[in-house]
């Protein structure tokens, strides 16, 4: 078998021999009725002096092609189609935490994953609670560090919403971190991303530390619901 790696400039072959300078081999066979990705990991599997065709490995293509897509899904994302909203006098800080979420490390293709708090102070719309936990899912289903997860969640929220000011703060677990290198799989890390109000209001960045550390605790003692709506004043 010849080398994985080919000159980037090779011949492009059958549409897809060639993908982003990595040839396949001439007399690699391709079925342009399944998702390219399962070529891709078939010859993943042969370079790693696996037998593809194994009793183990049989529909492992199919699934990984089925991670990846899933773990990409939010490329196409839309905010404006997420977060529907409602008109409201309201101006009180609310807060939607402990989002579950996992993400793709674009540096390894490793998973992270953790939870994620936000919270805005309304200007005369207010969000739809499934809708935060949403964006924030769809948002994360890309190939994004956590640093700009965290940023792209708030200007979404900004943009679309308009609210006097936001807060994103994201907690999580790096597999790219536990799995390889130092393989610590106790840290943690925390991005926090602010807007308006929150970049020059310090009390209202302590009221968001205080709901995120503490609200969460009481409403989860009252619901089963992994993310909970939390206010200064609770309103329908």
């Amino acid at each position: 078998m010849t080398s994985a790696l080919s000159d980037p400039a090779s011949e492009h072959r059958n549409g897809r021999h060639t993908v982003v300078g990595y040839s396949f081999p001439t007399d690699w066979a391709l079925n342009e009725s399944v998702d390219p990705l399962e070529d891709i990991v078939t010859k993943l599997l042969i370079e790693l002096g696996v037998d593809p065709s194994g009793r183990h490995f049989e529909q492992t293509p199919a699934r990984m092609a089925r991670f990846y897509r899933e773990f990409t899904r939010g490329y196409d994302a839309k905010p404006e189609q997420i977060l529907k909203t409602f008109a409201s006098s309201k101006q009180d800080l609310i807060a939607v935490t402990d989002i579950e979420f996992q993400a793709l490390c674009p540096h390894h293709l490793l998973v992270y994953s953790g939870r994620a708090h936000v919270a805005y102070v309304p200007d005369g719309k207010v969000v739809g609670i499934s809708k935060i936990p949403r964006l924030v899912q769809t948002l994360a289903a890309r190939l994004v560090i956590q640093e700009d997860l965290a940023a792209d969640i708030a200007d979404a929220l900004m943009a679309v919403v308009q609210p006097k000011g936001c807060a994103v703060k994201i907690s999580g677990r790096h597999d790219c971190v536990a799995t390889r290198g130092v393989k610590d799989a106790s840290s943690r890390m925390t991005v926090v991303a602010f807007r308006g109000l929150f970049e020059t209001d310090p009390l209202l960045v302590v009221e968001f530390h205080q709901m995120t550390a503490d609200c969460l605790r009481t409403c989860q003692s009252e619901h089963s619901e992994p993310a909970e709506m939390c206010s200064t004043e609770r309103y329908q």
